[in-house]
């Protein structure tokens, strides 16, 4: 109890030094979070995979632009660009994990973190880039902080499935691995989901309240999956259904009057309900076995390097894709629901995280696997994060957790994380981008 007082008004500090809100003296001492490890454990590094922020609609996203009864909102900015509401949400991110980790004894609470205590490595698209740039700018405001990357608009195997450097596909392998997974194909995530589909065709306006069918019936769409070189293609509901339902969370994570989120016909729980149907995607393309370890081929070895190994900074964040923490989350076998989010779907702006422990008795290490994210109201109303008022937080458990804490031996967790034929581990992230580009 004495360690944990002394974090809490550790983390009090912090907080009042960020412009933060102090902890208030009549609320229990610890970490809310719910990651401080407790008594016996020695943070010894976190590794974060965060998907970017908020922004705005991409090109393909809204599928179901037929089916809606009203023409869609518009926006400030520019398709797939961070909107300035997103950046906003992204600082208030980094100050919340600046608080945290130096409460960790990871960063120094004052002052700039060198290259031994913070890196940040983002894909090559915009949105990434400014993601890590935000996180950046509430981790560590005011300092030199290079945020590294592929030169802009550069596909990084990292990232990217398909990017040079991957290896050949193998439709024939990656069907049968999807059918498996799904237990019989993209059809059936469709027969799981037909409430949700519902929902969604209520609030496109093209089904009334009351459920009779009026002009659209969504989930009586045949399904296709085929190969498609070079990779696989699908059509039918779920390629409907899964931009526009993410579009919905979208405009309502962005403070859209709600009159204009989903015409006013969405509730915040409806929207949790249609978020199940942004998540199917990532079932047919990033969670079955040969699907995942495609689209972790390199993130993978690089998170198993940073845990295994004495190079690489204190705190490190990746920063790219939904699809990127589905892939993760599978070869782990570890499923996850964030609160106002449906079950698997990745929050925008949300991280998956690795911390390191060691036990201070016997010098054993063990990881924790954890996922932190804003809800959609946080984020909608720029909720001020702090140690007192974390966003949720919600700690894994993979296929090798065990007991009530839920730690995974290293050795067993870097074994969810290779598998035969796998590329050599990529060097340090640090040093191996040193050539590429990198924000100041």
């Amino acid at each position: 109890m004495k360690n944990y007082r002394a974090l809490t008004a550790f983390l009090a500090c912090a907080m009042a030094a960020l412009g933060g809100p102090a902890l208030a003296d009549d609320l229990p001492a610890g970490d809310r979070s719910g990651l401080a490890p407790g008594d016996g454990y020695r943070v010894e590094r976190v590794v974060i995979v965060y998907r970017h922020g908020l922004r705005a609609p991409l090109d393909t996203e809204i599928g179901a632009m037929d089916y809606s009864r009203d023409r869609w909102p518009s926006w400030a900015t520019a398709n797939a660009q961070l909107t300035p509401h997103g950046r906003e949400a992204l600082r208030l991110m980094g100050r919340y994990d600046k608080a945290l980790f130096s409460g960790l004894g990871l960063l120094q609470p004052t002052g700039c973190p060198g290259p031994d205590s913070l890196g940040i490595y983002t894909d090559s698209d915009s949105r990434s880039i400014g993601s890590g740039d935000e996180l950046r700018e509430g981790l560590a405001p005011g300092c030199q902080i290079p945020v590294r990357h592929k030169e802009p608009g550069k596909p990084d195997l990292t990232f990217t499935a398909g990017a040079p450097g991957s290896a050949p596909f193998d439709a024939k392998a990656a069907l049968a691995s999807i059918e498996s997974y799904t237990k019989g194909g993209p059809g059936e995530l469709v027969a799981q989901t037909r409430r949700q589909t519902r929902v969604l065709e209520k609030i496109l306006g093209c089904r009334s309240s009351d459920g009779s069918q009026d002009a659209c019936d969504i989930a009586a769409v045949p399904s296709r999956l085929r190969a498609d070189d070079p990779g696989i293609g699908l059509t039918g509901p779920i390629m409907i259904t899964s931009g526009t339902a993410e579009v919905l969370l979208l405009q309502y994570a962005e403070g859209m009057p709600m009159s204009q989120v989903g015409w006013g016909r969405a509730s915040l729980a409806e929207l949790t309900e249609v978020s199940r149907l942004h998540a199917l995607l990532f079932d047919v393309f990033d969670r079955s076995p040969y699907m995942a370890r495609r689209t972790a081929a390199e993130m993978a070895p690089r998170i198993r390097s940073l845990l295994t190994s004495a190079e690489g900074p204190k705190v490190m964040l990746f920063v790219g894709h939904d699809n990127n923490i589905a892939a993760l989350t599978a070869l782990m076998g570890a499923s996850f629901q964030m609160p106002t989010y449906g079950r698997d779907d990745p929050p925008i702006g949300g991280g998956l995280g690795f911390m390191l422990l060691t036990d201070t008795k016997t010098g054993k290490q063990f990881v924790r696997v954890f996922y932190q994210a804003q809800t959609l109201d946080q984020m909608r109303h720029l909720t001020r994060l702090s140690p007192a008022s974390p966003p949720a937080t919600q700690i894994l458990s993979p296929e090798c957790a065990k007991g009530p804490a839920q730690l995974c031996a290293l050795g067993d967790l870097a074994g969810l994380l290779t598998w035969p034929g796998q590329a050599p581990v990529p060097a340090p992230v640090q040093s191996a981008e040193a050539g590429e580009a990198a924000r100041p």
